[in-house]
């Protein structure tokens, strides 16, 4: 008479549905996607602006850099820094930008620490305004330190304040700015130089 195996089916039918079950219920790994994660070279982009739809109308700024930020202002500040001149900001940077639209940019640099301060102004219509500080809304924290409404991020190393004042979209970034209130006197600068 054969010898049928009759327990054994059970049992491998319930361990076999117990490993199905396990494996369905594990939480499953996803990739990250590179499209919303972090800078993966962790550098500053400097381009806090995005790339607006429509053509900004730009009004040119007749000021120097030495009326926007004035020599007793960065004494006061540092006096090791000093103007760079010529100055040809990267391109894509907020100061490439503010060129384009007849706005005025310039950067000073640290003598010692060799630390640049870059600053850029330009006066927009207010799609572009809107659409400027909607971005900056997204990307940065909103400071109640100078101008209307202005915003504070670091990128890297690289400390950046984007200031909406009127019609004015000003941008100033350095190494040397950890926190917002390190570019005040630089800031409250340009603004007087504009309003002068």
């Amino acid at each position: 008479m054969p010898v049928v195996f009759r327990r054994a089916l059970p049992t491998v039918a319930v361990a076999v549905l117990s490993l199905a079950l396990m494996t369905a219920c594990s939480p499953q790994e996803t990739p990250d996607d590179p499209d919303t994660g972090p800078n993966p070279t962790g550098e500053p982009t400097g381009e806090p602006a995005p790339s607006l739809s429509a053509q900004p109308t730009g009004t040119a700024i007749d000021a120097t850099c030495d009326e926007l930020v004035t020599a007793d202002t960065l004494y006061v500040y540092n006096p090791n820094f000093v103007p760079i001149d010529p100055y040809t900001p990267r391109e894509g940077s907020a100061a490439a930008s503010a060129l384009s639209y007849d706005g005025v940019a310039c950067r000073w640099q640290n003598q010692t620490s060799g630390q640049n301060i870059d600053i850029s102004a330009a006066e927009l219509d207010e799609a572009s305004l809107t659409a400027l500080k909607n971005a900056a809304f997204e990307d940065s924290e909103l400071v109640p330190t100078y101008g209307d409404e202005a915003y504070f991020s670091v990128e890297g190393e690289v400390g950046i304040a984007q200031v909406f004042q009127g019609p004015y979209w000003i941008v100033v970034e350095s190494p040397a700015f950890f926190e917002p209130g390190d570019a005040t006197e630089i800031v409250q600068s340009i603004i007087d130089g504009l309003a002068a």
